[in-house]
């Protein structure tokens, strides 16, 4: 169990970076913001729950 609420927690995470790129004026935080939502979306690419997430 608590290796699913790491998983959710992640993909929250996620989401909250990918709105504070899009609200941003700064072009350089922008661009450091998507940078660090591509890195966290690769984790959970790689992680045993993105298949079941696929499947479902």
């Amino acid at each position: 169990m608590p290796e699913d609420y790491d998983w959710k927690e992640r993909r929250d995470q996620v989401e909250r970076y990918r709105i504070l790129a899009q609200e941003t004026t700064d072009p350089i935080a922008a661009r450091l913001l998507r940078d660090i939502v591509l890195d966290l979306e690769a984790e959970l690419k790689g992680s045993p729950q993105s298949g079941a997430l696929d499947a479902a």
